[in-house]
């Protein structure tokens, strides 16, 4: 049996739901359908932008995969979502990370978790203009660009890792040669959701 992994939205999440399928998970994509109690990862996908508080239904969605320690992957907004629900803030506009209609990369430093899985200095895409500016509780800043912005952060003690750039955008098939191969970021999560369907399925 492959994990569950919940997708929170109504869009068709195309490029997600191909690297977790690749990765060997089953993405379950709705907006309020089916129960995320029973999914046994989060991922939180890239989208608009963040203004003060999260929704309060999204609020509701990453405190059950926090309480009871079930993974997260947070990519793009998904981080910016993961560092607000812990009490951090955002920068409103970084400039030099975003090109219309393009994913453009960069080299960065990594640590930690991150460079376990990628190496100390995976280049990567970006496309964004909100980032990480005060980290919240509990939050440990693996990867950052070259100008300081936070590209990866990851929980001390909770099974999250999140992503300012686009890993799906740069593994399986929509491997680049001029990036870093990001799937061991889905297989990293992948077998974290492997355990906690191992545990479910002992209970």
């Amino acid at each position: 049996m492959k994990p569950l992994i919940y997708i929170h939205g109504e869009g068709t999440f195309d490029t997600y739901r191909a690297a977790l399928t690749a990765a060997g998970a089953v993405p379950i994509i709705a907006s309020d359908s089916v129960p995320f109690s029973t999914c046994h990862g989060l991922l939180l996908p890239g989208g608009g932008d963040i203004h003060g508080q999260l929704p309060p239904e999204e609020r509701v969605l990453i405190r059950s995969f926090v309480e009871n320690a079930r993974p997260i992957l947070g990519i793009c907004r998904g981080m910016q979502a993961l560092n607000v629900y812990f009490g951090g803030t955002l920068y409103d506009f970084i400039p030099g990370h975003q090109v219309p209609d393009t994913y453009p990369v960069h080299p960065t430093t990594a640590a930690g978790l991150v460079a376990k899985l990628l190496g100390p200095a995976p280049v990567v895409n970006t496309n964004h203009h909100q980032a990480v500016e005060r980290l919240g509780r509990g939050l440990v800043v693996c990867q950052h660009a070259a100008d300081g912005v936070v590209e990866a952060i990851c929980h001390a003690s909770l099974p999250i890792l999140a992503l300012q750039w686009h890993p799906e955008r740069q593994s399986f098939a929509l491997r680049r040669a001029d990036a870093t191969d990001a799937a061991p970021i889905f297989y990293h999560f992948i077998r974290q959701a492997r355990s906690q369907l191992c545990a479910t399925s002992e209970n």
